[in-house]
């Protein structure tokens, strides 16, 4: 009797069931020797034809030692972009780095994931942020103005997330050695990011005009963000940022960056022992 065609299988960190699950991945026949089949990955490059693995119940499938490797592609697949572009990333990179052979370095793992959480927190609050704009648009009034303080709060935390992911990306080569160059979109924003960024975290000090380093006037001008209630762009001190159009961006090339990082060993990893099933008859 057919078991049916195996087109998938899937890696695990142990044997806790979906709680262990880390990636499926795509498989294809490898042979036949009696009751032995063999089945391996893709290999790179190769056209998928959609064929599947056909067992039958009594028979043996085997993946021998080399024959599975899995891919960032594996992993990432399970992170949707939304209507912006950007998907999550800390996932896909704590699901990565999970898969043998592990990371050596548990500084560069905790400084991947910790940027990677932050750029994930910047777009959650950047979502927010656009929703409640959108909605302050369409009301008046209180709710019109309470959409709008949401808005400005969401955008303030965009702000404190997204510069500590820049910051940290911009010292992945020094901190971690990351070989990747730091994105354009990243490197034209973060004077302005880390500016807007400061005046929001301390707020208090900009509320009696202190700031380190623009004068009384300009440190107060974090209170004016008309600009962003019209049109989307946060103001401070003769710097700006264009949520939709220079944020996002920068969250993109950040997730890249953060991947590329997380891959430098390879975008596919080899599993070094066999992997058998025996498909006994009942």
């Amino acid at each position: 009797m057919a078991i049916g065609p195996v087109t998938h299988i899937s890696i695990h960190t142990g044997p806790d069931g979906e709680s262990a699950f880390l990636a499926g991945i795509r498989v294809v026949p490898a042979g036949r020797n009696g009751s032995h089949v063999y089945g391996r990955t893709l290999n790179h490059g190769e056209p998928d034809s959609g064929e599947g693995i056909d067992v039958e119940v009594g028979e043996t499938l085997e993946f021998p030692p080399g024959s599975v490797s899995v891919t960032m592609a594996d992993v990432d697949h399970y992170s949707k972009a939304g209507d912006d572009g950007y998907a999550p990333v800390a996932n896909t990179v704590w699901t990565w780095l999970a898969i043998p052979p592990l990371e050596s370095d548990q500084t560069t793992v905790n400084y991947l994931l910790a940027a990677a959480r932050r750029l994930d927190a910047a777009h959650t609050h950047w979502t927010r942020a656009q929703s409640s704009l959108n909605d302050s648009r369409n009301e008046q009034g209180f709710p019109a103005r309470e959409a709008m303080f949401d808005a400005l709060g969401h955008a303030e935390s965009m702000c404190v997330a997204l510069g500590r992911a820049i910051r940290m990306i911009a010292h992945a080569r020094a901190t971690i050695s990351a070989s990747e160059p730091v994105p354009q979109e990243i490197t034209s924003i973060e004077h302005a990011v880390k500016a807007i960024r400061d005046a929001f975290e301390h707020i208090d000090e900009r509320a009696v005009g202190k700031a380190r380093q623009e004068n009384s006037s300009d440190a107060m001008s974090v209170f004016d963000q008309s600009d962003f209630f019209a049109s989307g762009v946060l103001r401070y001190a003769g710097y700006s940022l264009d949520i939709s159009h220079e944020a996002i961006p920068a969250m993109i090339a950040g997730r890249r960056y953060i991947i590329a990082t997380a891959t430098r060993a390879g975008l596919r990893k080899t599993i070094t022992g066999p992997i058998t099933w025996k498909f006994a008859s009942e």
